[in-house]
């Protein structure tokens, strides 16, 4: 049977564990506990706020005070409860557009950012890797200078996000010289930022989510066949003055924008590195070819995704994560021998392993690592009621470190396991962020988030593109 990303969440798989050598043999020892991720429906269920998961019901945050880590299956559960607690919707406003989180701006003309606050009736802003200012950071949108359009000539959009507890967080400790700083991972690292938010006349409600940053891409709804399988938000976006060739911003407009695509990152007990989630719409993009195991213990490989109504993709025959366009200050430009145009996208590495090389310690190979994301995704999609719109999103997989010692830029492969290598799902990419920079099929020494989020420290400098341009809260410098 052939498993597409639009059939593989229907799919519930009795998933065994096994010990092998080669990948291709069938598994022998097979263990249900060390292949599968256990999430129970008590357990799914204890996630939403009423004690019951309800159809498109508000989930609280993972508390990642008590965050424990027995296994890579911790992590995946932690980003699931995370995606669904910041996509629960209260009157309209998912929690991401709620004031637990600011809008991170981008860079103004002397190289600093701004918290935005979330206000009821204003409008969130969307860019699409081009600022007037010729100013552009990677963590605004793509993780190089490309710029994406989906198969119907839109744009993809990207806004960014920190929550209240990371903001006071960076307000407290603004200007402040400590060498030792790192993001909270304990009730005694949260108790200051508590109190210092409470003298400032906030309450931080969800502090137990700790420190979190979050990046999301968005694509004009317009055109989209069923709107009602996307979360949506209202939002200002730019307009083009446009050539073949050249698109120059010339203003801007408000516009209904779907979500495709958000990466989750949040600091938790033991991991002051961070863990980072990525997540996407079922919709996106083709998988290349990948492996897991099925319920008799054999490794079962899954053809490449054919053509089909993909978003990023209109003909899988054609060459594919090949970038069209970059910006450049206010302007898209075509690349050479190229116009202003859809490219086509392939997820190379679709559950966050490449396809030869074991991911991390624990996961002897990528058909198991593979299988644990597929198993924890069909698990939410069972449990998730009705026609609970979250059910149209993907977990990818999640990338940390052993112990939460400093990344040092490098995946975890079974000659490269020194401390501060990635592991988890150590090749992670999205099709909507790291389009153009996936590196095929094979590992990549370079292939994990930490490959651009590390200086071999811990300090949120050392992990956060945006951490050391952002300027304090104004509401609170203003008292």
């Amino acid at each position: 049977m052939k498993f597409t990303i639009g059939t593989l969440l229907l799919l519930t798989l009795v998933i065994w564990s096994c010990k092998k050598e080669k990948q291709e043999e069938t598994l022998a020892e097979t263990t249900l506990e060390t292949v599968s991720c256990n999430l129970t429906e008590k357990e799914f269920n204890s996630w939403f706020a009423s004690g019951t998961a309800t159809e498109n019901g508000a989930v609280n945050n993972a508390n990642s005070i008590t965050f424990t880590h027995n296994d890579n299956c911790d992590f995946y559960k932690w980003s699931e409860q995370m995606f669904l607690w910041l996509t629960s919707s209260t009157n309209g406003e998912t929690v991401l557009e709620s004031p637990t989180f600011y809008t991170v701006s981008p860079k103004n003309a002397s190289g600093k950012r701004s918290f935005i606050k979330h206000e009821k009736g204003v409008l969130l802003r969307a860019m699409a890797n081009v600022e007037k200012t010729g100013r552009v950071d990677s963590e605004e949108a793509q993780a190089t200078d490309d710029v994406l359009m989906d198969k119907n000539g839109n744009l993809i959009y990207y806004i960014s996000f920190a929550n209240d507890v990371y903001a006071q967080f960076l307000t407290m400790n603004y200007g402040k010289s400590n060498d030792s700083l790192k993001f909270p991972t304990t009730a005694a690292d949260l108790k200051p930022i508590n109190e210092f938010a409470k003298k400032n006349g906030v309450v931080l409600k969800d502090s137990t989510a700790l420190a979190m940053e979050i990046k999301t891409s968005w694509v004009v709804a317009d055109t989209l066949i069923d709107t009602s399988k996307y979360i949506t938000i209202e939002a200002i976006i730019p307009t083009y003055k446009k050539t073949e060739t050249v698109w120059v911003i010339s203003g801007e407009r408000k516009a209904k924008l779907a979500m495709v695509g958000m990466h989750i990152v949040g600091s938790a007990a033991g991991h002051p590195e961070m863990i980072w989630a990525t997540f996407e719409h079922k919709d996106n993009a083709p998988n290349d070819s990948y492996q897991y195991v099925d319920d008799k213990g054999n490794v079962v490989t899954v053809p490449a995704d054919g053509n089909g109504n993909w978003l990023l993709n209109t003909d899988v025959s054609s060459p594919a994560n090949v970038s069209h366009m970059k910006f450049s200050h206010d302007s898209i430009i075509a690349r050479a021998n190229q116009t202003i145009s859809p490219s086509n996208t392939v997820r190379t590495k679709p559950w966050g392993s490449s396809y030869e090389t074991q991911p991390n310690p624990e996961d002897k190979t990528p058909a198991i690592a593979n299988t644990k994301v597929i198993d924890i995704n069909n698990s939410v999609t069972k449990y998730l009621p009705g026609s609970d719109i979250r059910k149209n999103y993907l977990f990818l997989g999640a990338t940390w470190t052993s112990n939460g010692v400093a990344p040092n830029g490098y995946s975890y492969s079974p000659s490269l396991t020194e401390a501060g290598v990635a592991i988890g799902s150590s090749q992670l990419a999205n099709s909507t962020m790291e389009t153009y920079a996936q590196n095929g099929t094979a590992y990549s020494k370079y292939g994990s988030c930490f490959s651009c989020h590390s200086n071999n420290g811990l300090q949120p400098t050392d992990l956060s593109h945006v951490y050391g341009d952002l300027k304090p809260l104004i509401e609170i410098i203003k008292k």
